[in-house]
Order: C-alpha cells, then structure tokens, then sequence
C-alpha cells in the first residue's frame, strides 16, 4: 500500500524546466562559441593585417617589399635606409606609407616617424649650423614595422587559419609601389694619389698615360697613370714640364701673394701673356681646393682650422667674384668642409663628404643653378669593398671625365675609385 501511495506521489511531480541534457548541450554551444569567437575574429582581423602589410612593404621599397619584409628583414631595412640617403633634404620620402605603418603597428610614433624629412634621420649624414653632425632624433629603426603583429594573430586565428601568414602578406590592388632603391656603383680600388691638399693639381697626357702636377715649386710632386687614373705611381718631376705650378692649358692661372703679402692673388695667361693681379682673398685665408678649363678658375677658400667654405669663382683675364654653394633644400643649410671642387668644360662640379656619404652638384652656369644633390658613394653600401682610405671625398678632372677618389695619407694606401662621364650626373667603376 505505501509503495503504491509513493509511486502515485512520484507521478505527481512537475516536469523540470530544462532537461539537463540541454543543459549539457548549451554548455558545449555556449563554450564553442566563447571559444571561437576571438579564433574567429583574429583570423578575419588577419587577412585585413597581412594586407596592410604587404601594402606597407610596397610603398617602402617596391615590387620586392613584402617577400623581403616577411623573409628577409635586414635586406628590407637596407633598402629602407637606401631610400633615407638618396632623397633630397626636404623629401619626406615615407609619408605615403605612414597610414600603413599605423594599421599594422598602430603607433603613433612609428606614423610620425614615416611622415619626417630626410634631413631628419641620422643616417642622412646632416649637419648642423654650426658645422657639427646632426644626429637628429630620428633613425632608420625608427620606421621598423615587422611581422609581429600579423605573426601573433596567426598564432590567436587557429584553426580558422592553419598554414600561418605567409601566404597572405598580399598587396592589395590600390596599393602603392614605391620604385625599386636603385644600387649605388661598386667602387673600384685605387692607389697612388696623394691626401694632402695644395693650390695647384694640374693633368697633363703623355702619350695614353695621364700625368698629375700637385704643388709647386719645391713643394710640386708628379703622379702618373696608364690605366685611366684608377692607380698612380712617381712621376719624374720632367713629366710635368709646361703645366706644373699652374692651373689649366694653353690658356691657365696661377696664385701670387700681393706684394705686401696681405692678399692672395690670381694672375691668368695665355700666349697673349699674363694679366694684372686679381685679389681673390686675404692671406690668412686657406686655399683647400681649386680647379679650372680654358675659361674660369674655381677656388674654394676657408679660415684655418673652420668648416665654413667661401667660393670664389675667376674668370679668365677677368676678375672674381663670389659663388654661392647650394643650399640643402628645405633646411637652409650650405655645404661645408670637407669638400672638393672640379672644372670640366665649363661646369663647375662639387663633392660634399657628409658622415661617410659623399653627395655631388654641379652647375653649368657658373652657380646661378644648380643640379639636385645626388649620391655617388656611400661607405656602407658596400662593405666588401675593403680600403685603408674609407671615404673617396677628392675630386679630379681627367680631360672630360670626373674622378672621384680617396687619396692616401701614406704612400701605397689604398682608396675607393668612381668615374663619372657627365659631370658628375652618375658615377661608376671604371
């Protein structure tokens, strides 16, 4: 009787609400999604990331951006730093690719980084007013964007994505591509021309080998060449007989002190003879560099133991005048020492040595304009060229080409060697 009563007891029970095995259902529903949901969100978070960045490698350095970025950082950051040097002073030669850099990175420091002028990364090689490297407060590490950010996601986006990132560090269609940073000239290795600095370098020919005149008088040493100026050795002295201690040819200049020794003075001759003195600068003043053709004398002048160059520029039988050095653009900076100057017909070419990179100019109309400043050697672009001498900061016009070149402290040192054909526009090996 009593079990009978229990049953009935029993049957009278409600129904629960939820049967636990929807509970155990929801449960599994409820931890799938908690535990797909950010999976799901980084993968779609991923593609848009690998994208991005992929646009952002384009942009830097071009067409081999973003396989270089992804598998061979330090190549990229080569070209990255290529792109640095080779711009004028006021390019901002990132700024495009700054709102990339942002989306995969979102630093606001790293943006602002890519937004700079080229003037304002150390390895530029600035100066500043006063003549001191500028190391600025920028560097190229400070544009580092790596992979990261666009790594780490893969890692969060299993196993929605399985086979990593790599395959999707794609540009997208309205990406811009940058142009590939052109390599700078391998130079070659030369010897034989010497470091120290005097009024006079003058070229001769004696048969197919060049013949170089440095100094005068007592001072005048002589250097020759048969393969093209690359190396030098002694010259006798008697090879320079009708252009030593003067500047040019047939028609040429010399330097003479005024009769009081206060000035400096440039006298010009030809077979007409010699003219009257023309007072180019005060004694006191140095005469680190000067060169010439058949028309101009170009004397670059600075205060011993100073930066701060003056120019001067002299025409045949004529007097001189100043000739203003381009400024860098953008920053109201000229050029200062250590620099050299060359005269090939007509046109006047400057070499400018800034913290191991050597920038050149020239004009054609005796410095009214000037061509932009280019590149034409860098110490580290080639590290496995190996020279004593490591920066090629010494100009030299042999006939119609431009030489480029170091020159040794000490007999027999080794230096880079660059050639130019058109006035210093491009620069090569040989």
């Amino acid at each position: 009787m009593q079990a009978a009563s229990a049953s009935a007891d029993a049957d009278e029970w409600p129904a629960p609400p939820i049967r636990l095995r929807t509970v155990v259902v929801l449960a599994i529903i409820g931890f799938g999604i908690w535990w797909s949901a950010p999976r799901a969100s980084a993968a779609w978070a991923l593609h848009s990331k690998a994208t991005a960045l992929a646009d952002y490698a384009l942009c830097m350095v071009g067409p081999t951006g973003p396989p270089l970025l992804r598998d061979n950082p330090a190549e990229f950051h080569k070209l990255v730093r290529r792109r640095v040097i080779a711009a004028q002073a006021d390019d901002r030669p990132f700024e495009e690719c700054a709102r990339a850099a942002s989306d995969v990175t979102g630093s606001v420091e790293i943006e602002r980084a890519h937004r700079a002028l080229a003037w304002s990364f150390a390895e530029y090689g600035a100066f500043d007013r006063a003549g001191n490297p500028r190391r600025g407060d920028l560097s190229v590490a400070s544009l580092t964007v790596t992979t990261r950010p666009v790594s780490e996601l893969a890692k969060k986006a299993w196993p929605f994505v399985r086979t990593g990132y790599t395959k999707l560090v794609r540009p997208s269609l309205k990406a811009r591509e940058a142009v590939h940073p052109v390599d700078l000239p391998v130079p070659s290795v030369g010897r034989g021309l010497a470091a120290w600095r005097a009024w006079y370098r003058s070229v001769g020919m004696r048969g197919d080998t060049y013949v170089v005149a440095v100094g005068a008088g007592a001072n005048l040493s002589a250097y020759q060449s048969a393969d093209g100026g690359k190396n030098f050795s002694l010259a006798p002295l008697s090879h320079t007989s009708g252009f030593a201690g003067r500047c040019g040819g047939e028609n040429w200049f010399r330097f003479a002190l005024s009769e009081g020794g206060d000035n400096i003075n440039v006298i010009s001759g030809g077979p007409e003879g010699e003219t009257a003195p023309v007072a180019l600068a005060r004694a006191q003043a140095e005469v680190f560099s000067s060169a010439c053709d058949d028309t101009t004398l170009v004397a670059g002048l600075k205060a011993k133991g100073k930066s701060d160059v003056a120019v001067r520029i002299c025409k045949h039988r004529g007097g001189c005048a100043p000739l203003e050095l381009p400024a860098f653009p953008g920053v109201g900076v000229r050029p200062r020492f250590p620099l050299d100057i060359a005269r090939v017909d007509g046109v006047t070419v400057v070499a400018v040595v800034m913290q191991g990179i050597v920038r050149v100019t020239s004009s054609r109309d005796d410095g009214r304009s000037w061509t932009p400043y280019v590149v034409a050697f860098d110490a580290a672009a080639h590290p496995e060229v190996r020279t004593e001498v490591v920066v090629p900061g010494r100009l030299l016009a042999l006939g119609k080409r431009v030489l480029l070149y170091g020159g040794g402290e000490k007999p027999g040192q080794t230096y880079p060697v660059l050639f130019s054909d058109d006035y210093g526009a491009s620069w090569r090996s040989n």
